[in-house]
């Protein structure tokens, strides 16, 4: 697989298609390499890696505060910051700080749009815009 635009958002083209897809976020690990969670190991520099997360981040917020319409959603990471519940992205960044639980119930409000998501047994939940 080659990849394209190392250094910042890294993609690939998926053989038989005519579309760039993006790598996932990647994960780098002492003595073993920069892994991807579809591909595994990728012939990326941990500065590589570091410049594609942060793009892939930023690329997730902006996906959600220009395209999200009502029913549309993301996955984000409900989080504990300064003992108050936060939504960010893989690396940490913060989407929202507006955060109501109530039971497994999460809702969190950005730039005038609510979301809501429904906890299981992880931190990791796809939020579906309702207003």
């Amino acid at each position: 697989m080659k990849l394209l635009h190392k250094g910042s958002l890294i993609t690939f083209q998926p053989e038989g298609r005519d579309k760039e897809q993006c790598l996932g976020y990647l994960m780098h690990f002492d003595g073993h390499g920069v892994h991807e969670p579809t591909f595994g190991r990728v012939d990326v520099t941990p500065h590589e890696a570091d410049a594609h997360n942060a793009a892939l981040s930023r690329a997730e917020i902006e996906g959600l505060d220009n395209n999200c319409r009502i029913g549309m959603g993301g996955v984000f990471y409900l989080a504990v910051s300064g003992g108050k519940s936060i939504i960010c992205t893989f690396i940490g960044e913060v989407v929202a700080e507006d955060v109501t639980t109530k039971g497994q119930g999460i809702t969190f409000r950005r730039k005038g749009m609510t979301f809501k998501g429904h906890r299981r047994d992880d931190e990791l939940l796809f939020f579906k815009r309702v207003a």
